[in-house]
């Protein structure tokens, strides 16, 4: 059976240690923090640690940050040995191949369901099967010079769309309004772009409003929402008449 070591010590390296578990999959843990609960090694050096480590492990996940995995793969040479795989979304790297898992990572661990339906993109030419073997996920390939990109467009639908909300809940909260008030509607928009993404857009922009949407705008002069307002609008009459963002990406 597939043996794993996941080195790194944040938040995705939880989940997937934990999704391991769920699969039963054999899986080791490295990181450099010396009061890891999992360092059985006492008085041993990182890299004796992570030799340990890895020793069982035909692939190893990198689950440090960006910048931190071209400073590992120097600091411990002998890692290559190994089949490596990154989880980063934005980045192309020599010798290791990327496999970001599209999904959001909170506090809170997920079911073995959830993760099991986390969309892997890989890049292109890269094997799922060999790369993460014993691991059902449905997977994508992407050429490396579209990486950047596809990275820029997953925060936007996620961080940005999170800072908005947030900012709404405040300002609901503001006006007396208990937040749960606002959850039924935020569901059930997400539901409707799942369902019919190309026809889920409601309200005053879809159907041409101009005075209720001037109207909003007046409402929220003295707010930094009104700025927020006033680019989506603005990003919503160029689409209109714009080319998709396949065709510009392409």
């Amino acid at each position: 059976m597939t043996h794993y070591a996941i080195v790194g010590g944040g938040r995705l390296a939880r989940h997937m240690r934990h999704y391991f578990s769920l699969l039963e999959i054999p899986c080791s843990h490295w990181t450099r923090d010396a009061q890891s609960d999992l360092n059985t090694h006492t008085g041993l050096r990182a890299s004796e640690r992570l030799r340990a480590t890895i020793k069982p492990a035909s692939h190893v996940l990198l689950l440090v940050s960006d910048g931190a995995i071209a400073e590992v793969l120097k600091s411990y040479p002998f890692l290559r040995d190994k089949t490596l795989i990154h989880c980063s979304g934005a980045l192309s790297m020599p010798g290791i191949t990327g496999a970001h898992p599209l999904m959001t990572f909170s506090h809170e661990l997920y079911d073995l369901e959830a993760y099991s339906r986390i969309p892997f993109m890989l890049d292109s030419g890269s094997d799922f099967q060999a790369l993460l073997p014993g691991l059902p996920n449905p997977h994508f390939h992407i050429a490396t010079e579209h990486k950047a990109r596809y990275h820029a467009l997953c925060v936007m639908a996620g961080n940005f769309s999170q800072i908005m909300w947030q900012a709404v809940s405040q300002q609901f909260a503001a006006l007396g309004l208990p937040e749960e008030s606002l959850q039924p509607y935020l569901r059930q928009v997400l539901q409707n772009f799942i369902d019919h993404p190309q026809s889920a857009l409601t309200g005053p922009l879809s159907r041409g409003d101009e005075q209720t949407i001037q109207r909003n705008l007046a409402a929220l002069a003295d707010h930094p929402l009104h700025d927020l307002y006033q680019s989506f609008l603005d990003f919503h009459h160029a689409g209109q008449a714009s080319p998709s963002l396949r065709e510009v990406a392409l």
